[in-house]
């Protein structure tokens, strides 16, 4: 009975070992060929190539939140504004609880326009009407008439417009260039300029852009 050959017997070991792989599972032998492992290499890289895949959407969502978030902070600190109104003295134009949305960024200001302004006596908020721009002259007859340079403005307000009790401003009232007279529209008694006079321009914050009326909520 003839030997095997050793060297023999070592080609085919070191064939086997060349293109098989044995591996051990629950006890029980397993031989994987190199396509095997090509197999599980590419599942491996298919996992790896999804795993990055994902984290790079993950960035690239992030990164449109904090560009969405910085767009909000700039619009809301140097476009628009939000105020609430408390009190009536703009109804029924503008009501008490009224949510309203200011546009700041290069307003331009019209006889007519509701604005929101600084008091320069009290530094407080509040929400007028503008009625006259510029070197006029302001006069508020007995009878509760407005009258700008002799005339009366052609209006929506149906109040009647009173002098404010108290007032250190005395009519006829005289502005100086580029000052705006503001009132508000309920004018049986106001904190406007009836009671601290013409304004600069620069004590006038924003135009009132949209009104959302909360009342009931």
């Amino acid at each position: 009975m003839n030997d095997p050959d050793p060297a023999e017997d070592g080609v085919r070991q070191d064939n086997r070992d060349s293109s098989e792989e044995s591996v051990n599972l629950d006890g029980r032998d397993f031989v994987l060929d190199e396509g095997s492992k090509a197999v599980s290499q590419g599942s491996a890289g298919k996992k790896a190539k999804k795993k990055k895949r994902r984290r790079s959407e993950l960035a690239r969502f992030l990164i449109k939140i904090g560009i969405l978030g910085a767009v909000t902070a700039v619009t809301f600190i140097w476009v628009l504004g939000i105020y609430i109104q408390h009190g009536n003295s703009m109804y029924p134009f503008v009501m008490d609880g009224d949510l309203l949305i200011i546009f700041k960024a290069g307003s331009r200001y019209n006889v007519g326009d509701v604005i929101l302004y600084r008091n320069p006596d009290t530094d407080e908020k509040g929400i007028s009407r503008v009625v006259a721009i510029g070197s006029n002259e302001i006069q508020i007859t007995e009878a509760g008439e407005l009258l700008i340079n002799g005339y009366a403005p052609s209006e929506t307000v149906f109040y009647r417009t009173e002098q404010v009790q108290g007032s250190d401003v005395r009519f006829p009232y005289t502005m100086g260039e580029n000052e705006y007279f503001l009132l508000d529209d309920y004018r049986i008694s106001g904190k406007d300029s009836r009671v601290f006079g013409a304004i600069k321009k620069d004590g006038l914050l924003g135009k009132v852009a949209y009104i959302l009326r909360r009342r009931g909520f």
